[in-house]
């Protein structure tokens, strides 16, 4: 692993498992499991090939990628391959990317509302699930 300025770079790599972290993450190695990055910006370069349910405030996806997103912004950017269902208050899918999968925004929206008036921030709510 390498500690770079937007955080921990993890390259080349087979690594299964659940991943936790509190710091913002970019993976271009493999991996199948859970990634939790609460509050923080996960990026799959273009070399990553995972198969995860991944929580994060930031989802950026450049590689491979299957399973389920759970974000308040998903970029899928013109290099990636997503196959999952996306629950995100935003989503962005740039021309030439492949996509193949449910979104629901509405969930998501929803949900932070009803966080917003208990006073429990979104991030917290989303981990209840």
């Amino acid at each position: 692993m390498e500690a770079t300025p937007r955080g921990t770079n993890i390259g080349k790599l087979t690594i299964r498992g659940e991943l936790h972290a509190q710091e913002d993450l970019a993976l271009d190695g493999q991996f199948e499991g859970s990634i939790d990055l609460q509050g923080h910006h996960l990026t799959l370069g273009t070399e990553a090939q995972v198969n995860a349910a991944i929580s994060a405030r930031l989802v950026t996806v450049e590689g491979r990628l299957s399973g389920h997103i759970n974000g308040d912004l998903v970029e899928i950017l013109p290099t990636a391959n997503v196959e999952a269902s996306v629950l995100t208050q935003k989503l962005a899918l740039e021309d030439g990317a492949r996509f193949i999968g449910p979104v629901n925004t509405a969930r998501a929206r929803a949900a932070g509302d009803i966080a917003r008036h208990r006073g429990v921030p979104a991030s917290a709510q989303r981990m209840t699930r």
